[in-house]
Parts: C-alpha cells; structure tokens; sequence
C-alpha cells in the first residue's frame, strides 16, 4: 500500500469527524440559547419561535426532549438528556456525511 493510498483512506474519516462535529456543535448552540434565553417569559419573542422551528430541523434528535419534560433547563437530567441528543447529532451529520463522501467517490 502506497502513502497516496493511505492519505486517500484516512481524508473522509477526517471529513466524518468535521460533519460530526458540525452535528455536536449545533446541539450545542440549541443547550447554550436554552440556558441564556428563559423560555417560560411572557410574552415570548416573536424570533423565539422561529429559532426553536430552525434548530430543531438542524437537530432532529432534540425532537427526543419533547416527550421528557422532567428535564428542566440547569438540571443534571437537562444535562444527560442533551449529552445524548448531542451524540446522536453527530452520529447523524457522520452518516450524513459518509454518504455524500461515498457519492463523491462513485461519481469520480
């Protein structure tokens, strides 16, 4: 096995890890505005709602937090519930992106 061969193999892991973290940091953009924002004032912001509607489309695992609303915001259950959407984002943009990468790879 070649140099080439080898760089060629270990570039889309890199490239998984990059859509993987991609996925991590979105969840983590939705926990950091849930801890800064209150989301119980009234009257709510009219961009609240939008922000919610755009982030749970950028992380469909958050829909897992609809049904556990013993997780309030700041509780160690907060905590783990979002440790485990954040991994399964990731997980999810990494399929995501070894699937573009193994179309890349027929195409060419």
């Amino acid at each position: 096995m070649r140099a080439t061969d080898v760089a060629f193999i270990i570039k889309p892991w890199k490239r998984n890890l990059g859509f993987g973290s991609l996925g991590l940091a979105i969840t983590l953009f939705f926990v950091v505005y849930q801890l800064l924002t209150d989301p119980t004032a009234a009257p709510p912001h009219r961009l609240n709602d939008s922000l919610i509607v755009l982030l749970f489309i950028l992380c469909p695992p958050s829909l897992l937090s609809i049904p556990i609303i013993d997780a309030e915001v700041g509780t160690s259950g907060f905590y783990f519930l979002w440790s485990v959407i954040g991994l399964l984002n990731a997980a999810l943009y990494a399929a995501i992106g070894a699937m573009i990468i193994g179309r890349r790879k027929k195409s060419d």
